[in-house]
């Protein structure tokens, strides 16, 4: 796709589903307490939320990269500074020997899952910080509608499958305590990533 950075949009999505966050931690504790059914429930909704984050992204960015391409710069060095806290924040939490501490979120009904996993992820501004730094990261200045609708619909299909894997992982015993047991590795692999990526949006302009 013209005037998309194809893997690395891949790799941020990727890495962002794949760090542990408010979704991550309640669809693990619905799909414990309650079974997967409710989990899937749950975590669809988290993708319904992120998508309204995404399109109101996306018609923002289309905007800016018209208009005032000047912005894009700004955006870059907060998507960095974003990067690089989650860098931290991972780095942390590999070096911490607590477990994962799931929240079941007391949804007693498919459409009540659905729709508190989506208002889980309304409700959390990082998400918008995290769309931000991935349209800031995958275009470029020229980029069209196309290219921006595809890193949209890219990023929302790797988090559907990302977070129905979670409620898949989280309603077996056994997968969960391997999950577990491996964190920490997890967590030093994306710290890695997530400071690499900030790296090359200080190093490489957009403009």
């Amino acid at each position: 796709m013209e005037y998309v950075n194809f893997w690395i949009v891949i790799g941020a999505a990727l890495l962002g589903g794949l760090t542990p966050g408010p979704a991550t931690l309640a669809i693990a504790g619905t799909s414990m307490a309650r079974g997967r059914a409710l989990g899937l429930s749950l975590a669809w909704g988290v993708t319904a939320g992120s998508m309204v984050w995404a399109i109101f992204a996306a018609l923002g960015f289309g905007a800016i990269l018209a208009a005032n391409q000047w912005l894009i710069e700004i955006i870059r060095f907060a998507g960095a500074a974003y990067l690089a806290w989650l860098a931290y924040k991972s780095a942390r939490a590999a070096m911490r020997s607590q477990d994962l501490v799931p929240k079941d979120v007391g949804a007693g009904s498919y459409s009540l899952a659905w729709v508190k996993g989506t208002l889980i992820h309304l409700t959390n501004p990082k998400a918008v910080i995290f769309w931000g730094s991935i349209f800031a990261i995958g275009l470029q200045p020229g980029a069209t509608g196309a290219s921006i609708a595809w890193i949209v619909g890219t990023c929302v299909a790797i988090n559907f499958t990302l977070v129905t894997g979670y409620a898949f992982l989280f309603s077996s015993a056994p997968l969960t305590a391997a999950y577990l047991r491996l964190r920490r590795w997890f967590e030093g692999i994306f710290a890695t990533f997530f400071g690499g990526a900030a790296a090359f949006l200080l190093t490489n302009r957009t403009t």
